[in-house]
């Protein structure tokens, strides 16, 4: 069906009886508008299809169809269930009125009808037609402008995201820079797995998962915190050096809420702090900085935590040497509800393969 691309109203009428479908089409075009008549329903719904109304006057009793059937016809269509009906018929017993407004007319005119009454039900419908279209294409218009905010806002969140993780990586520390990129690509490919998983495939949408993605590029922010003598002591730490390492997880996540003091309200955001401060917890509670335990652990952080330690322990660090790719995929089985989440470790191991690995 098309929409007639001429601005002045189209108004169909649909009455068996020609001498009163051309009166009421003089009595349109007398105040402006075009009329168009049908002597039955298949008939107005050829001329549908070649100019489409906004406004059917519809009689009730007609030969093929008759005017309830057609009218509960329109209203069950998504492209003409916005047209206004008013019925217009001898019928106007109380039962025959109240059948036409449950079917969803918006009016009833008695026959004999008079000019003067069916040119301002005309015009008051029409009005109002226009009303609701022009509220509609300004909610459309309203709707594409706060998608596209929202989607700047969002792009302007990843770019901030960034330049924070680009601060964590240390000159003097060669390995971090991959270490973050390794760590946030495999990141996004375990969530994508758990995403096709009957567990979270509800649960991880588009936007969670480029926010675990980013996550991953800054878990280690709060490090800038940490001296860097005690980031490349090659000796065992001492108590007090470890609890400022263990810092780094909180310290991080007030780094990302003095950037974004509304982090409550901003869940994009939010998933990223929560990785930041969460990524060194533990399933069975024996992590920190809270000691939260199994599902109480974000499952973002859940999900980093996995790449985040597979990468490291891969890799070669002052105060030892890389694990082989056997050892470390048995230290990851070893710590399977201790360290890790059963669940997703097992995910993790069917696309292990795919994973970026350390170079050696």
């Amino acid at each position: 069906m098309e929409q007639k691309k001429d601005k002045t109203p189209a108004i169909l009428i649909v009455d068996d009886v020609e001498v009163n479908a051309r009166l009421l089409k003089k009595m349109v075009e007398k105040i402006g508008y075009i009329g168009i008549t049908a002597t039955g329903v298949n008939e107005a719904v050829k001329l549908m299809e070649q100019t489409m109304p906004q406004l059917i006057l519809l009689d009730i009793v007609m030969p093929d169809i008759n005017g309830y059937q057609f009218c509960e016809l329109l209203k069950n269509n998504p492209l003409t269930r916005d047209i206004p009906v008013i019925f217009v018929s001898a019928a106007n017993e109380l039962n025959d009125r109240m059948k036409a407004f449950n079917l969803g007319a918006v009016d009833f005119i008695s026959k004999p009808f008079d000019y003067g009454e069916v040119v301002m039900r005309v015009n008051t419908h029409l009005k109002m037609y226009r009303m609701q279209r022009e509220l509609e294409d300004s909610k459309r218009r309203l709707s594409i402008i706060v998608g596209e905010q929202a989607n700047k806002f969002e792009e302007e969140q990843k770019r901030l995201l960034k330049a924070l993780a680009k601060l964590s990586e240390r000159e003097n520390d060669t390995g971090m820079a991959d270490h973050l990129e390794n760590v946030s690509y495999n990141a996004r490919l375990l969530t994508q797995a758990l995403n096709f998983t009957d567990k979270y495939e509800n649960d991880i949408s588009k936007s969670f998962i480029e926010a675990v993605e980013l996550a991953g590029m800054v878990h280690d922010i709060g490090k800038l915190k940490v001296p860097k003598e005690i980031l490349e002591k090659p000796e065992k730490l001492t108590p007090v050096e470890w609890e400022i390492i263990k810092h780094h997880t909180d310290g991080g996540y007030d780094i990302i809420k003095a950037a974004y003091p509304d982090i409550d309200n901003n869940p994009f955001i939010k998933l990223a702090a929560d990785v930041v401060r969460s990524h060194h917890e533990n399933w069975d509670g024996s992590g920190y900085p809270d000691g939260f335990q199994g599902e109480r652990i974000p499952l973002s952080a859940r999900i980093v935590k996995i790449v985040d330690v597979y990468d490291s322990i891969l890799s070669a660090r002052c105060y030892r040497k890389a694990y082989t790719r056997e050892e470390a995929e048995q230290y990851m089985k070893n710590g399977s509800g201790k360290k890790f989440d059963p669940y997703i470790l097992d995910i993790f191991f069917k696309i292990e393969k795919q994973l970026r690995k350390p170079s050696q």
